[in-house]
């Protein structure tokens, strides 16, 4: 990716994915920022961008999707972070499970 240098001229490719205006690696608060202005103009409820990362991952985990396929996805270190963070107890699940453990039982 080329970006450009603080004079405003083109630099060399660099590994930024996402450079700022100037090329440089962008202010991790920026994309939160610009976010929020979207929402706002928007006239959205008090959803953060992160939020959207949290729903994805976690209806993965309820469609049933590998854990360690999750973990490749949302890019965690360790599958155990994806399994703490995101494996909710889905009450609907709970209640389909102890009915597979009932019709074993009777």
């Amino acid at each position: 990716m080329y970006g450009r240098s603080s004079t405003g001229s083109a630099t060399s490719a660099c590994a930024v994915v996402f450079p700022s205006e100037l090329g440089t690696p962008m202010e991790p608060r920026n994309p939160n920022r610009h976010f929020a202005r979207l929402r706002t103009t928007a006239g959205l409820p008090g959803i953060r961008l992160h939020d959207f990362r949290h729903t994805v991952v976690s209806m993965l985990m309820e469609l049933g999707v590998p854990p360690h396929v999750v973990q490749a996805i949302a890019r965690h270190a360790d599958v155990k972070i994806t399994l703490k963070i995101y494996s909710h107890a889905n009450p609907d699940a709970m209640r389909q499970t102890l009915g597979k453990l009932d019709g074993r039982l009777s």
